[in-house]
């Protein structure tokens, strides 16, 4: 019993290692490039397996994106996001430009991309839910201070200043340097604040 009992332990540690290798893979396959520039045979090569090899872990691309996304790069962000600090402006604009100017293109590309693609319509929506949620919650007190229909405007005007859309447009459209974008959206989260 002894004998075999190390060899499940040993296979499942096999396999456990082939699917972060995998995702490692993945990982860096995706990375800089559209969704569907990639292939699985592409992310195959890259981690040393056969395309079935990805196929039997994932099942499909599209399963082994969303398992990156919900593995990878949602730790990450929500790991970036926790250093803001609640009600203060300079510290959650910093720690969202922070988040984009390392995920920001990536995320912009998944954006483009659900235009496109329906499979991935979902998980855009549900980063778009995170990020209004993850706003309400570092904004809350100055959301406080409205009630109702003014709080749900402010909600989501606040929610539109930190979107990822927004930093694009001042980073790559207007080429501001970062500094520049933390300025711009300081002055923007403010003003709403104080008019809303």
């Amino acid at each position: 019993m002894g004998r075999r009992s190390y060899d499940m332990s040993a296979r499942a540690e096999s396999v456990r290692r082939t699917r972060e290798s995998i995702l490692d893979a993945a990982e860096r396959s995706f990375e800089g490039r559209w969704y569907d520039e990639v292939t699985l045979a592409d992310v195959a090569k890259a981690a040393g397996v056969s395309q079935q090899t990805v196929v039997n872990h994932f099942g499909s691309k599209l399963q082994l994106y969303v398992t990156g996304v919900a593995e990878r790069v949602a730790p990450r962000i929500e790991a970036v996001r926790s250093r803001a600090v609640v009600g203060d402006v300079s510290s959650v604009v910093s720690v969202v430009v922070a988040d984009y100017e390392e995920r920001g293109d990536g995320t912009l590309r998944m954006q483009a991309l659900a235009l496109r693609h329906e499979e991935l319509a979902e998980l855009v929506s549900g980063g778009r839910a995170a990020h209004r949620e993850w706003v309400t919650s570092v904004l809350a007190p100055q959301l406080a201070r409205r009630r109702g229909v003014r709080r749900e405007r402010l909600a989501t005007l606040l929610t539109t200043a930190l979107e990822v859309t927004t930093w694009g447009s001042l980073r790559h459209d207007q080429g501001l340097g970062r500094e520049h974008v933390e300025e711009h959206l300081r002055a923007l989260v403010s003003a709403l604040v104080e008019a809303g």
